[in-house]
């Protein structure tokens, strides 16, 4: 009898199922509901019973699967630098965010030009904060649908998940184009055909110095048959401003509205197969900037124009899991569209993007991107051997047009360009077990990309037009050897590459020259597509007990023709290869829990910098890789204790702390960012339907400088900062159903 039809009789009717991670390793797990069990005896109007509300359990804590290197394994025998932090964690902390997420995941920095604005940087690996044509260093699912591409973070709030997940390093064999720092995979909860059920929440704060916030969320769980379910999250969000225009005498600008939905449903319509649906829209909408200036105060600027943005995203996704006996398949198509539309007051604009006799206002940028996403894998476990193999093909168009405004219509600066991008690649890795305690795994991506780019610029006519394509071809390897010298210790090392294609410069003011070759000085017309090679050591323990927790990674990760979005002195922007560079750091995490108190700690120390300056930055004074820090810390405690028989108390306390760092590359000329630190403290009383929680964010009501960027056309010329949310106090009412 093989080893699957034994555990098959053992847990029929327990209601449980199997999974094997791997050759050595069985997770017992509550099961699916399948036809013909007692769970579609189930009246689908009946509401799942509530958890009673108790404290964290003092003794053994279950393990975690995660799904971030495209197939289920264990986090506590990953051999990689991932962390995973549960929904109820993420609630505990307070993390409603990415913004947030540096108090439960080592290193995850991201910058704070405005929601729906920011870039996310893993590991010192920064290509600089400001947001521009290069595609993200970091990729970004929800599910298995990617949400970034060459565009800021889409920002969707962390709403009924089920898990994070942020897996560092570049992941070009698995993941392709745009990971060289790292995947953050966000895991939603799925619908569930057991039964009914749900929540509301409601949510009020007052900033210190600023106008109110509110906050309301849905979240709907309904069955559809004994073996299908949709499930509904629904959100809209106020958040209030904090800073004043002196230059236009109005208070608290920089207001913004979010308002989002999530709808998914599943259908189960065999025992081996799952058939899932995502929809996800979502609109930001944030009135003006979020950037200060010093000579107007710590909290004010003066400019001449409102500076809003936009960042509108919407996609679909369906994907097929079988399951049988040898392995699992998963395919998976999406299609998305993605605008984000930003206006900068451009009174300082040079005179070279405009007419004779016109004056500039305002200048606005769009970028458009429509994108139709395919994938299929499979797993499977043959003896001493498991292996993932996979298919990807997408097929993109990106708008990016740029116009500015004047006294006299049609007297400014007018670009239109369009991208046509494809890419299709096979990808896949082999673990082997070269003795009982030792696993050798082997893997790559062989891709093809190709970029076509069609440019107009004008000024009150015609001036310049660019036609260009390249293409690109490469592998993209991958090597791990995992030493389970214990059952709860794992040693590991790895090297990987990550990687990006390149592009064209197209915008710059009449007469602008680009440079044809490399070692001409910048702009580029052409700029080359960027690999980052990392290697990794590092350990993974875990104590008996369950209690204690700790991960150790040391990295270098070297960085060859970095790719950055950069400022022409005209306002407008390019994207240059910088040189090479590298980041060699110690990243660690701990955690500690015992009964209802819950402790944890990271740190990363790294070194990020440019070892070799392109020729066209020659005599920059600092070689420090752009808007990167060389240390950022974080501690939280949360500690639950019951009340009776039916209520428990939450309180929780964190503190984040970013190291100083600078905006771009001019050394003393740069203005400087970081070097702050953020206290948060709460308290919650909840029972099995209600709870009720107050919490202080910024408790020190500090100031720091999160980002020292704000408008292009300006920033040489009056020093920016981008301070931090005053100190917040928030009221939460949840009601569960």
């Amino acid at each position: 009898m093989s080893l699957d039809a034994a555990l098959g009789r053992l847990l029929k009717g327990s209601g449980c199922e199997a999974l094997r991670p791997d050759n050595r390793t069985l997770v017992i797990r509550p099961a699916r509901p399948r036809p013909g069990g007692h769970e579609t005896d189930r009246t689908p109007q009946t509401p799942t019973p509530p958890r009673p509300a108790v404290a964290a359990a003092p003794t053994e804590l279950s393990d975690v699967v995660v799904t971030a290197q495209k197939r289920e394994t264990l986090l506590s025998s990953s051999a990689s630098g991932l962390t995973a932090v549960s929904g109820a964690e993420l609630a505990r902390a307070g993390v409603a965010d990415v913004s947030q997420l540096s108090l439960l995941a080592a290193g995850v920095t991201v910058t704070n030009l405005g929601p729906g604005r920011d870039k996310i940087l893993l590991r010192g690996l920064s290509d600089g904060p400001l947001t521009g044509h290069a595609q993200s260093t970091v990729g970004i699912y929800l599910g298995e649908m990617r949400l970034t591409y060459n565009a800021p973070d889409p920002d969707f709030p962390f709403l009924d998940v089920a898990r994070i997940e942020v897996l560092r390093g570049p992941q070009g064999s698995l993941y392709g184009a745009g990971s060289v720092g790292g995947v953050l995979h966000v895991v939603p909860n799925a619908p569930d055909p057991a039964g009914r059920s749900g929540s509301l929440e409601v949510t009020g704060s007052a900033t210190a110095h600023g106008d109110s916030s509110s906050l309301g969320v849905l979240v709907a769980n309904t069955p559809i048959s004994d073996l299908a379910a949709a499930r509904l999250v629904a959100w809209r969000e106020s958040s209030g401003g904090y800073l004043d225009d002196q230059g236009r005498h109005l208070t608290d600008v920089d207001r913004t509205r979010r308002q989002g939905v999530r709808l998914s449903a599943a259908w189960l319509p065999t025992e081996t197969l799952t058939l899932d649906a995502t929809f996800v829209d979502q609109t930001i909408d944030t009135r003006d900037a979020h950037y200060a200036q010093a000579l107007a105060g710590p909290l004010a600027r003066a400019t001449t124009a409102a500076e809003p943005h936009d960042n509108d995203f919407m996609a679909l996704t369906f994907t097929a899991h079988w399951s049988p006996q040898w392995g699992r398949a998963t395919a998976t198509i999406s299609a998305l569209n993605h605008t984000v539309a930003t206006t900068y007051a451009a009174d300082q604009a040079p005179t070279s993007l405009t007419l004779p006799g016109a004056r500039p206002l305002a200048f606005e940028d769009e970028n458009e991107i429509r994108a139709l996403v395919a994938e299929a894998r499979l797993t499977a476990t043959r003896g001493r051997l498991q292996g993932l193999f996979g298919g990807f093909a997408t097929l993109g168009e990106q708008r990016l047009d740029g116009t500015l405004n004047t006294t006299l219509s049609g007297a400014g600066y007018i670009e239109r360009r369009r991208d046509l991008i494809w890419e299709a690649a096979v990808f896949g890795e082999v673990s082997a077990d070269l003795t009982d305690h030792m696993t050798l795994t082997a893997g790559g991506r062989l891709f093809d990309s190709q970029l076509t780019t069609a440019s107009t610029v004008s000024l009150g006519g015609p001036l310049r037009r660019f036609d260009g394509k390249t293409h690109t071809r490469g592998f993209a390897p991958m090597v791990r050897v995992a030493w389970r010298l214990a059952p709860r210790l794992t040693l590991y090392g790895l090297a990987a590459e990550g990687y990006r294609a390149g592009g064209f410069n197209t915008a710059g003011p009449p007469g602008q020259v680009f440079a044809a070759a490399i070692g001409a000085p910048q702009p580029l017309r052409r700029y080359s597509g960027d690999e980052l090679w990392s290697y990794e050591t590092g350990a993974r323990w875990r104590s008996q007990s369950g209690r204690i927790a700790l991960r150790a990674a040391v990295f270098n990760a070297i960085w060859r023709d970095i790719q950055a979005d950069l400022i022409l002195p005209s306002g407008l922007p390019y994207t240059a290869n910088l040189g090479d560079g590298r980041s060699r750091g110690v990243e660690l995490e701990a955690a500690y829990r015992a009964g209802g108190l819950h402790l944890t700690a990271n740190l990363v120390s790294q070194d990020p910098e440019l070892v070799h300056l392109a020729p066209g930055f020659a005599g920059r004074a600092d070689t420090r890789l752009p808007g990167m820090p060389a240390m950022t810390y974080a501690v939280s405690a949360q500690w639950s204790q019951p009340l009776g028989s039916h209520w428990v108390t939450d309180l929780a306390a964190s503190y984040s702390s970013v190291g100083p760092a600078r905006l771009t590359l001019d050394g003393s000329g740069s203005p400087p960012m970081g070097d702050y630190g953020d206290l948060r403290l709460s308290l919650a009383l909840r029972d099995d339907r209600y709870s009720l929680g107050l919490a202080v964010e910024n408790a020190l009501d500090r100031k720091g400088d999160t980002l020292a960027f704000g408008n292009p056309f300006s920033y040489r010329s009056s020093a920016q900062h981008t301070p931090q949310r005053p100190r917040t106090i928030r009221l939460t009412a949840r009601r569960a159903f």
